[in-house]
């Protein structure tokens, strides 16, 4: 056990490239950072006396620092990169899709033809056969307005 309070350069070195290695066997970008912490660990203790005690306590919080840095990071990448897809949004790629109307009742919603299926559709002065183009999404409901052509 008197490795485990005699703690080398080396012994920050391997725990680094081990978590870097494990990182790459199980990739979740998470170990990347303990792993870099503890190379930054042993980068310091190469260079100053600070004690196995203080050494552990920059490790886990440069560890904790890192990964609460990458996670805002993604996290707000994740965000701005969503809400400028449309990619499992099928309702926001109908915008200014055109399409037919297939039925309509009296009060203006009925059903419109889009490519290979029909959704409910709701507009003003519609007929059957009528070309139309998406204005907005409601729900489930298609905005849509009369093309003349």
């Amino acid at each position: 056990m008197e490795w485990l309070v005699d703690w080398s350069v080396w012994h920050w070195l391997i725990l680094g490239f081990v978590l870097l290695i494990a990182e790459l066997m199980m990739p979740g970008v998470f170990l990347l950072w303990w792993g870099l912490a503890a190379l930054i660990t042993a980068g310091l203790m190469a260079f100053s006396s600070l004690s196995l005690i203080v050494l552990t306590i920059i490790y886990a919080l440069l560890a904790l620092l890192l990964s609460l840095i990458w996670w805002k990071y993604q996290h707000g990448k994740d965000l701005s990169d969503q809400s400028h897809s449309s990619l499992n949004q099928r309702d926001h790629a109908m915008l200014k899709a055109r399409g037919t109307v297939q039925e309509i009742a009296a009060n203006g919603i009925g059903r419109g033809y889009f490519g290979d299926t029909t959704w409910r559709i709701q507009g003003q002065h519609l007929r059957v056969g009528d070309v139309i183009e998406v204005e907005a999404v409601v729900g489930i409901t298609l905005q849509v307005r009369k093309i003349e052509e």
